[in-house]
């Protein structure tokens, strides 16, 4: 999901990924239903929040309580059938509050891609991850570890108490924002993400959906068999008068 609104002078981003647990039908419906939810709180929520003058922590605030309704309505329709979840890695990027905003569950990830580095600004909650910050296993351990899909926080899949993370940034105009699904990198080196996703060769959505496009047939062609999702955006810092 990628939607974007304009008030005031500012352009106001807010981006998504989601990637569905509980076989196919359910996990498709689980992230279809909180990208829709997100959707709805970006064009009829927010507005409201920027009318009241609302400062980042209400905002932050706003998105978590959707996101713990959203969590119990999945959890409803859980108890009618097979549990189903989703996880979830959100961005909100508003100029006038000088904010990147974050919010994020599970395996899904957000980076940060620059000219020559990468970050991982999300921490995934599974198994695998929590293991090697642990110490427990090694980073080079976790990516042949058969347990990489297992999952130890999400939107749904039948818990009441979620915690989701939030991270508050100054929005970067030199780097490149990708969020995707944990089928997008586990075939393609940092190198790689960083060759085709660097912000100095990606000027318009013409060539961020050429160079995305490269990596998901890449990973295709390396027998990557998970859900492959991955969106990008880059901040420029203009606005219109």
């Amino acid at each position: 999901m990628i939607k974007t609104a304009r008030y005031g002078s500012n352009h106001i981003l807010m981006s998504a990924v989601c990637d569905g647990m509980g076989g196919l039908s359910g996990g498709e419906t689980a992230s279809s239903f909180v990208i829709t939810g997100v959707s709805d709180w970006f064009e009829s929520t927010y507005p409201s929040l920027l009318r009241e003058e609302s400062n980042i922590l209400k905002i932050r605030q706003s998105l978590d309580e959707l996101l713990h309704i959203l969590n119990d309505d999945i959890n409803k329709s859980c108890a009618k059938g097979s549990p189903m979840g989703t996880t979830f890695t959100g961005i909100l990027i508003d100029p006038a509050l000088n904010i990147m905003l974050a919010a994020h569950v599970g395996d899904t990830r957000l980076y940060k891609i620059y000219s020559d580095r990468l970050e991982i600004v999300t921490s995934d909650h599974s198994v695998v991850a929590e293991e090697v910050r642990r110490g427990v296993i090694s980073a080079e351990q976790a990516m042949n570890d058969t347990r990489q899909n297992q999952i130890t926080n999400c939107i749904g899949a039948g818990e009441k108490n979620r915690v989701y993370d939030y991270i508050m940034q100054p929005p970067e105009k030199d780097c490149l924002y990708m969020l995707c699904s944990d089928g997008f990198r586990k075939m393609v080196t940092e190198e790689e993400l960083i060759k085709y996703l660097s912000p100095d060769v990606n000027n318009d959505n013409l060539s961020i959906g050429k160079n995305l496009e490269f990596l998901v047939n890449l990973n295709m062609q390396r027998m990557e068999n998970d859900n492959i999702t991955a969106l990008a955006v880059k901040y420029t810092g203009v606005n219109e008068n």
